[in-house]
C-alpha cells in the first residue's frame, strides 16, 4: 500500500503531460478509487479524473473528482482556477441543474450517471460563494433560475443586499426581473421568483424613501420595477398603495413619480389590471384641511384617476398626432388620378380598396379625413366588403377621437334594435349592411386602438355594440362588424358575460360572423390564459368538435413549418 500510494502521488504530479500513457491503466485506477477501504483511493480517483478530463469526458471526470474530495481541487479560490477546475465546475452546475429539473418535473434519475447529491450540492454552493466573493451575482442567479430553486434566488439576493452598493443592487434586481420574465419557462417557479423580487424591491424602495439623502433616480427605478413586479403578480392593491403613498407625500418629485407610474400602467395595455388599480385608489377619509389647492391629495388623486381611466393619455396622443401630421395630400391625389387613368375592369375595385387602406395608414390617428370628404363620389365606388373596409377605415383615421365618434359615424350606423328584437330579432334584412357593419367596426377601432381611452366611454360604446351584436344575427355582415367592435372595446377585460354573447354568434351557421366572434373572444380574454375548450362550451359534443378543430389546426401548422 505504501508503494502504491507513492506511485499514485508521482502519477498525479505528471498526469497532465503523460495522461495518454496513464489512460491505459484507467480500469485499475477506477477499481482502486471505488475501494474506499484503500487509503490511496482518493489519490487514484484524482488521477483518473484528470485522465477523463483530457479525454473530454467531463461527467466521468466530475464523478471521480467528487470521490477524490476537494483536497485535490478548490472551487472557492479564484487563484486555483485552472481549465480542469473550470471544466469540473461547469459539469457540476449542469448536473445539478438537470437533477433539480428532474425533481421539479417528477422524473427519475438516470442510474448510470447519477452523482452523489450531497457532494454535488456542496460543489455548487462553493461555486456560489466564489461568485459572491467576485461580485458576480448575475452568474449565481443564472444557476438558480436554471435549477428552478427559489430558496437559492432568495439567498443570492440577500447576500447581494449586504455586499453591494445601492446602484449595483438596483441594477441586479432589474436584471433578475427581466431574466425571470424572459427566460424562466416554469410558471410556478416564475411566480415564486416574482414574489421574492417584490419583497426585496419593496425593501429597497422603503430604504431609499427613508434615507436622509435619497437618490431620486434609484428611488424612481425601484418604484417602476416594483410596480412592474406587482403587475406580473396581478396585485393591483399593492400598486395602488405605492401610487397613493407617493401622492400623499406632497413632494414634487414623488408626485411626478406617481403620475409617471400611472402613465406606465396605462401604456402596458392591461385594461383589467388598470381598472383594478383605479378602483383601489380611494380618497382620504379626512380631507377637511386638504381642499385649499391643487397640491392636496384629493386633487392629485383625481388627476391620477384621469390618467388611469379618464382617457388623458389617449387625448395627449391624439393631440400630438393631429398637430404633427405631415402627410402629403399630393400622394393621395396622384394615387387617385393614376387609378382613374387605369380605368374599369375587375382590378378597379381591388385597387380602389387598396387606395382607401393607403389613406387610412397615411393619416392614422390624425383625424385628417379631408381627402375623403372632398372625394365622396370616389368613395362611393366601393362595394360589398370593400365598402365595409372603407367605412372601417374611418376608425383608423379617428383612433382615440372618442368625443366625436358617434357624430362622425352617425350617417353609417344601423338603426338601434328595439327591446323585442334584442334577443335575436332582425334589425336589418339578411342582405347588404356593409357600410353599417363597417361603421360598427370603426366604432371599436376608435375606442379600442389606445389602451388609455376613457373607461367610461369605452364601456358605453361596448354596451351600444353589444345591443347590435344581439340583434343582428340575421345579417352576418353587421354581426361581423359588431363582434369585432365588441372585441376591441372589451380587449383584456376578461368579461365572461361578453364571451357568452360572442359564443352565441360563434355557434351560428355563419362562417363570416363566426370568424369575427372567435377573434373577438380572443381579444376579450387576451392574456388571461382562460381560452380553453371547457370554458368556451358546456356541451360535450361541441367541446369534442372544438378539440378536433384545434387538433387539425395544430397538425396543419406542423405540416406548413
Amino acid at each position: 500500500p505504501t508503494l502504491r500510494s507513492h506511485a499514485l502521488q508521482r502519477l498525479l504530479a505528471c498526469v497532465d503531460t503523460l495522461w495518454h500513457e496513464v489512460a491505459e491503466a484507467l480500469p485499475d485506477l477506477e477499481a482502486i478509487a471505488e475501494d474506499t477501504s484503500d487509503p490511496s483511493h482518493a489519490t487514484a480517483a484524482a488521477v483518473a479524473s484528470r485522465v477523463f478530463f483530457h479525454l473530454d469526458e467531463p461527467t466521468q471526470a466530475l464523478r471521480l473528482a467528487l470521490e477524490a474530495g476537494e483536497v485535490h481541487w478548490n472551487v472557492e479560490e479564484s487563484s486555483s482556477s485552472t481549465p480542469y477546475v473550470e471544466s469540473l465546475v461547469a459539469a457540476a452546475v449542469d448536473a445539478y441543474v438537470q437533477s433539480r429539473q428532474r425533481q421539479d418535473e417528477g422524473t427519475e434519475e438516470n442510474g448510470e450517471t447519477a452523482l452523489n447529491p450531497e457532494k454535488l450540492h456542496r460543489v455548487v454552493q462553493s461555486m456560489l460563494e466564489r461568485c459572491y466573493a467576485d461580485g458576480r451575482y448575475g452568474h449565481a442567479l443564472g444557476v438558480a433560475y436554471e435549477a428552478r430553486e427559489s430558496s437559492k434566488v432568495k439567498d443570492i439576493l440577500e447576500a447581494a443586499v449586504s455586499r453591494t452598493k445601492p446602484a449595483e443592487m438596483q441594477e441586479l434586481l432589474e436584471y433578475a426581473l427581466r431574466s425571470a420574465l424572459e427566460l424562466v419557462i416554469s410558471k410556478s417557479f416564475r411566480q415564486e421568483t416574482f414574489l421574492i423580487l417584490a419583497e426585496v424591491l419593496d425593501s429597497q424602495f422603503l430604504k431609499q424613501s427613508e434615507a436622509a439623502e435619497s437618490n431620486h433616480n434609484l428611488r424612481r427605478r425601484a418604484a417602476v420595477a416594483l410596480c412592474h413586479c406587482y403587475q406580473l403578480l396581478n396585485d393591483a392593491a399593492s400598486v395602488s398603495a405605492i401610487i397613493s403613498k407617493l401622492l400623499k407625500n406632497n413632494q414634487e418629485d414623488d408626485t411626478l413619480l406617481g403620475f409617471q407610474l400611472c402613465f406606465d400602467l396605462t401604456d402596458s395595455g392591461d385594461q383589467a389590471f388598470v381598472t383594478s388599480v383605479a378602483e383601489n385608489m380611494t380618497p382620504a377619509e379626512d380631507e377637511g384641511e386638504a381642499n385649499d389647492g391643487e397640491d392636496t391629495y384629493a386633487s392629485l388623486l383625481k388627476q391620477a384617476l384621469t390618467v388611469l381611466t379618464g382617457g388623458f393619455s389617449a387625448e395627449l396622443a391624439l393631440a400630438f398626432l393631429h398637430k404633427n401630421s405631415d402627410a402629403d395630400p399630393l400622394i393621395m391625389a396622384n394615387l387617385k388620378r393614376t387609378l382613374e387613368e387605369r380605368g374599369g375592369g375587375g382590378r378597379n375595385s381591388v385597387l380602389h380598396n387598396s387606395a382607401v387602406a393607403t389613406h387610412a395608414y397615411l393619416n392614422a390617428g390624425t383625424t385628417n379625413d379631408s381627402f375623403l370628404r372632398n372625394n365622396l363620389d370616389w368613395m362611393r365606388k366601393a362595394s360589398n366588403w370593400a365598402k365595409f373596409s372603407a367605412t372601417g377605415s374611418l376608425g383608423v383615421l379617428h383612433a382615440g377621437h372618442i368625443t366625436e365618434a358617434m357624430t362622425l359615424l352617425e350617417p353609417y350606423l344601423p338603426p338601434m334594435p328595439s327591446d323585442e328584437s334584442a334577443e335575436g330579432g332582425t334589425v336589418v334584412t339578411s342582405g347588404g349592411g356593409y357600410a353599417e357593419g363597417g361603421s360598427l367596426y370603426a366604432l371599436g377601432l376608435i375606442h379600442g386602438s389606445y389602451a388609455g381611452t376613457s373607461a367610461e366611454k369605452r364601456r358605453e360604446t361596448s354596451e351600444f355594440l353589444r345591443k347590435h351584436l344581439k340583434g343582428s344575427h340575421a345579417n352576418e355582415v353587421i354581426s361581423h362588424g359588431a363582434a369585432l367592435g365588441v372585441g376591441l372595446t372589451t380587449m383584456g377585460s376578461r368579461d365572461l358575460e361578453v364571451v357568452n354573447e360572442l359564443k352565441a354568434l360563434l355557434y351560428t351557421d355563419s362562417a363570416v360572423a363566426g370568424e369575427a366572434a372567435g377573434i373577438a373572444i380572443g381579444m376579450t380574454l387576451v392574456g388571461s390564459g382562460a381560452g380553453n375548450a371547457k370554458m368556451l362550451t358546456s356541451d360535450p359534443v361541441e367541446e369534442e368538435t372544438l378539440q378536433e378543430i384545434v387538433s387539425d389546426l395544430k397538425n396543419y401548422a406542423r405540416e406548413t413549418q
